[in-house]
């Protein structure tokens, strides 16, 4: 009787750890499958060109740097990205003899704006330790201010003011990796509405290389 008795305990108490292990199982597989959401902190380099279509093509060339901050979330191999730059863009412009003053022979463009990207895309590399993103989607560049500099002089104007548009467009293509906590991004916009407000075609092109941090 004892030894029956014995032998039903036992057999009950494998039922308990079979249920209970099927439960962690089951709660680590729903846990796995969950959209996971990453704060991403970054900065590096862009260069914005901007093309003139007349009579002849023209370009103006603005190098600059970039700081900001976006959140990726992570499905599977799927992705999806909403950032916000902050961009200081400026070029110095050297006037030709027959345009140079005997008070100043160059003048400096400073531009001031806001980047907001939005990307999607996949993963079709993801370890635990590295990971490769390819993407796509839409950025909105938002300019704020500028400032012409001509002989230390500063004069401060609103984007309208030289008429340009608000906000400028850009179709992206781009990719990323990240090693550990580390991310590295390249990405390349193309300009899909006027940049300037004047019957003269202006497209834009922008390059952005980025070095960042995920939390």
């Amino acid at each position: 009787m004892v030894k029956n008795i014995y032998s039903q305990h036992k057999l009950q108490t494998m039922k308990n750890l079979i249920i209970i292990g099927l439960v962690v199982l089951f709660a680590h597989n729903i846990q796995a499958q969950r959209p996971k959401l990453h704060l991403k902190v970054s900065g590096g380099a862009n260069t914005h060109i901007f093309v003139y279509k007349e009579y002849e093509k023209s370009k103006d060339i603005f190098p600059g740097w970039q700081a900001g901050f976006g959140f990726r979330m992570t499905y599977k191999r799927f992705m999806a990205e909403a950032d916000l730059y902050f961009l200081r863009n400026s070029v110095i412009v050297a006037l030709p003899d027959t345009l140079a003053q005997d008070l100043f022979d160059k003048f400096e463009f400073k531009l001031r704006s806001f980047d907001l990207p939005i990307k999607f895309g996949v993963v079709p590399v993801k370890t635990p330790f590295y990971k490769w993103y390819l993407f796509t989607g839409a950025s909105f560049r938002f300019n704020t201010s500028g400032i012409l500099i001509i002989a230390d002089e500063e004069i401060k104007f609103k984007p309208k003011e030289v008429g340009l548009t608000n906000p400028n467009i850009d179709f992206i293509l781009g990719t990323q990796m990240d090693i550990g906590w580390l991310n590295l991004e390249l990405l390349y916009g193309l300009g899909i509405n006027n940049s300037i407000r004047e019957n003269i075609r202006t497209n834009s092109h922008e390059i952005l290389l980025n070095v960042g941090v995920i939390f």
